[in-house]
């Protein structure tokens, strides 16, 4: 099946996009820790959070404040050069084509921010929970740019193996996919990520499950990331144990962060 990435391309109009997505303007699409940077600050590193259904976010992010993303990680970060960006790609996206888009040219007004001129000049690393965490393994797959590493807590690892867990799950995505010139099956199959582990990049990731998590199922979860590994691909996977969906530990979210922070370096 030809992917989303091969069949539309959006890489053609960044210039002329760049009317909508500038430096001046990111503050519309994001929400960063760049005020929480001291003075003459070096830049290195660009790490996006993905909200979950809805909006919200179970690793810190918030949409009720849009002036400044500030907690004890994102401060973290701040004294390291690398800036945090909580993004608003739409609230029942699951990474369709568009919330890839608008990805895209968030990562080029911040390239055009800071003057890196290729990806080679800047790390850039994803990470998000439950849909956050299916938005991050999508847009390593279908993004423009070159993503280091990945972070995937409790992901939605497969559309159909979660299609009818909430009420308001097949709304979602099928609105996430209802524009796409095709069946819906091969649709939801984009948004997927168990249908496109090969074309994973060879990047590390991180995936996390939540052990009593009642809306992502844990075997299945579990099989994804055995499939992942049989891919070649550098996985490290930590079980949280006690955690219902979305839950986390202070311990394990500090391992995680530290994860971030080891690939949040020039490529």
């Amino acid at each position: 099946m030809k992917t989303e990435k091969q069949a539309q391309s959006f890489e053609k109009y960044f210039d002329e996009d760049l009317k909508y997505f500038n430096q001046d303007t990111l503050r519309y699409y994001c929400c960063s820790n760049e005020a929480l940077f001291g003075e003459g600050t070096a830049v290195r590193a660009l790490v996006l959070e993905f909200p979950g259904l809805g909006g919200g976010s179970c690793l810190g992010g918030s949409m009720e404040n849009l002036s400044v993303y500030d907690n004890p990680f994102t401060r973290r970060c701040a004294e390291k050069g690398i800036v945090v960006a909580y993004m608003f790609p739409g609230p029942w996206s699951w990474m369709n084509k568009g919330a890839v888009r608008v990805t895209d040219l968030v990562v080029n007004a911040f390239m055009q921010k800071y003057g890196w001129k290729s990806d080679n000049d800047f790390s850039l690393i994803v990470m998000g929970g439950s849909m956050g965490g299916q938005s991050s393994l999508i847009y390593s797959i279908d993004s423009s740019h070159r993503v280091s590493a990945c972070v995937a807590h409790c992901p939605c690892y497969d559309v159909n193996d979660c299609f009818s867990v909430l009420e308001s799950f097949p709304r979602t995505f099928v609105s996430a996919v209802n524009t796409y010139d095709m069946p819906l099956d091969e649709a939801l199959r984009l948004i997927s990520p168990s249908f496109r582990i090969g074309e994973l990049p060879d990047i590390p990731y991180l995936i996390t499950a939540d052990e009593f998590d009642e809306i992502i199922p844990l075997n299945g979860l579990e099989n994804y990331v055995d499939l992942v590994k049989k891919a070649g691909l550098n996985v490290t996977y930590m079980r949280l144990e006690g955690q219902t969906h979305g839950g986390i530990s202070a311990e394990d979210r500090e391992k995680m962060n530290d994860f971030v922070l080891k690939y949040s370096k020039k490529n």
